[in-house]
């Protein structure tokens, strides 16, 4: 494998011009950098960044903490943080916290004992305040970026940013779409308790209930989860008790396919019996049976979003809070409203 030395001795130049000639550096010619170059290539140089950045004090990485890269939502998001840290010279280690805390712990763990120069993370939800991932990347002056969701009194850290979607106004789209059609009986299948994502959505289905249906949105609201299985379970909890409604807004698309599965496994038709929207147009949300009208979430962009605020954290500046804007996909999973619920 060719080394500085070996360019070295061919070009009749010292190793140090040598690699400032490969750096761009100001005071080596353009003719030497051109003839430095050449000779790189013949000989397929690379360069040692493990070396280079040892001797910068630095370890060139960054941690990223997903609860499951086989999600196509996460798996999206990642591959805009990969695009954005290659940009800026950063390499990736990737770890996943499964959506359990104790993991997540452990990730966060291994990520500062391999020096990380910044961690990634998207959060596991949680009831209790004290949140340990984030004190450990603080006890370690980690720069920390939260996506997609935070805990309560993150604020409070110095060296933690966060990156998330405009969930609420996402969830008032739906809502707003969904009336439009004439619907009013409006079921809200909720995510998991513990999650800002959750309580930024909960607050837009009711803020757009208020303003457009006479329902009373407590009574329409389910706690689903973000799964398919959640979104299966729960419309089959709403079937069993015969709770009317003649539209589903869901907490993500996941739910969605969940729910569509329950109502079409008992006979009902979307959406000449019942409307369904979800939020995060994922990889089977236009390709599903029915094509699920959803709430577009830039994931690559937040990805690159939350570089660009790791970075400034890095830089010891402190970023404002980035919430990126959301747009809604009417797709064939919406139709007007039926003269009556199909199951009540």
């Amino acid at each position: 494998m060719a080394t500085l030395k070996t360019l070295a001795q061919e070009l009749g130049l010292s190793v140090m011009a040598v690699s400032k000639a490969l750096r761009d550096a100001p005071d080596i010619s353009a003719r030497t950098k051109e003839r430095v170059r050449a000779c790189a290539a013949k000989h397929h140089y690379t360069p040692n960044l493990a070396a280079q950045n040892l001797r910068r004090q630095r370890s060139g990485l960054l941690g990223v903490v997903l609860p499951n890269i086989h999600h196509t939502y996460y798996s999206h998001l990642a591959w805009g943080v990969e695009r954005a840290a290659e940009t800026a010279g950063y390499q990736l280690l990737l770890a996943h916290s499964l959506d359990r805390a104790d993991e997540e712990e452990a990730q966060v763990r291994r990520l500062a004992a391999r020096r990380v120069e910044g961690i990634l993370m998207v959060p596991v939800p949680r009831w209790q305040h004290r949140f340990t991932s984030i004190e450990i990347a603080s006890t370690g002056r980690i720069p920390l970026v939260l996506l997609d969701r935070f805990p309560a009194g993150v604020e409070r850290f110095a060296n933690v940013a966060t990156v998330v979607h405009d969930g609420q106004r996402g969830i008032e789209l739906a809502v707003e779409h969904l009336a439009s059609l004439g619907h009013e009986r409006i079921l809200y299948l909720a995510g998991p308790q513990g999650s800002s994502a959750s309580a930024a959505r909960l607050t837009g289905f009711q803020k757009a209930m208020a303003k457009h249906s006479p329902a009373n949105p407590e009574e329409l609201t389910l706690l689903a989860g973000q799964n398919i299985p959640d979104g299966e379970a729960a419309m089959a909890k709403v079937l069993d008790e015969g709770i009317p409604a003649t539209a589903v807004v869901t907490f993500n698309d996941s739910v969605a396919l969940g729910a569509m599965n329950c109502l079409q496994r008992q006979g009902l038709r979307v959406p000449e019996d019942v409307s369904v929207t979800g939020m995060g147009d994922g990889l089977l949300a236009a390709q599903y049976r029915v094509p699920l009208t959803t709430v577009r979430l830039a994931k690559a962009e937040m990805g690159s979003e939350a570089v660009k605020s790791l970075l400034e954290l890095i830089g010891k500046a402190r970023p404002e809070p980035r919430v990126l804007p959301v747009e809604l996909l009417p797709r064939a999973s919406t139709g007007p409203a039926p003269e009556r619920c199909a199951w009540a």
